[in-house]
């Protein structure tokens, strides 16, 4: 018997049930044969896009805030005091780089007729930043009036420090703290401390 030539009357009467059968199991055949070489090709690119789900996943940026206080008379003894809640956020570092930022949104100093300062630091867990003090925002108000005299002004505090550190959790805590010399009358007004921690890449 001649094959089946294309066009002809037999080549388009509807494939018999073991044909059909036989068409299907190759095609099974073929995608089995080629399924190793197509994972092996994308493997990359699926490899690609599971670096940058993890590397985006570990950038995160976390603030927190507490409410306006007044520190009251400060001591009249050219000394650093800390005033109000510190403002802690512990945050895993999977990235080794992190983006520290203190501050508030209005520091009223009254100097009392003499000399106050305020400032906005920070320390970081692990020996990062051992200590307040160390990086600092800070406001300056002195004046030489006379006895029982004040002056106010308001600044805006803010300071802002990338580390590289090594990876792992750390706890940052942000703090408010005043100075005082040659008045017994001195205040602060720290308006909304607040604390701002970002992981990057």
């Amino acid at each position: 018997m001649s094959p089946m030539q294309p066009g002809s009357f037999q080549a388009k009467m509807p494939p018999g049930e073991d044909a059909l059968i036989r068409r299907i199991q190759e095609i099974e055949r073929t995608m089995r044969e080629m399924l190793p070489s197509v994972a092996a090709s994308i493997k990359p690119a699926m490899d690609d896009i599971r670096a940058q789900v993890a590397d985006l996943a570990s950038r995160v940026s976390v603030s927190t805030a507490i409410d306006t206080f007044d520190t009251g008379s400060l001591p009249n003894d050219s000394a650093w005091h800390e005033y109000g809640a510190g403002i802690p956020i512990t945050i895993n570092v999977p990235t080794g780089r992190v983006v520290v930022t203190v501050g508030c949104g209005e520091a009223s100093l009254n100097c009392g007729g003499a000399v106050v300062l305020a400032e906005a630091t920070f320390t970081i867990s692990g020996g990062v930043v051992p200590a307040y003090g160390i990086f600092v925002s800070r406001a300056y108000l002195g004046t030489a009036l006379a006895a029982g005299e004040e002056v106010r002004t308001s600044n805006s505090l803010s300071v802002q420090r990338a580390f590289v550190v090594t990876p792992g959790t750390y706890t940052i805590t942000g703090k408010m703290r005043a100075w005082a010399a040659g008045t017994a009358t001195a205040s602060v007004q720290f308006g909304l401390p607040y604390l701002t921690v970002q992981v990057t890449g």
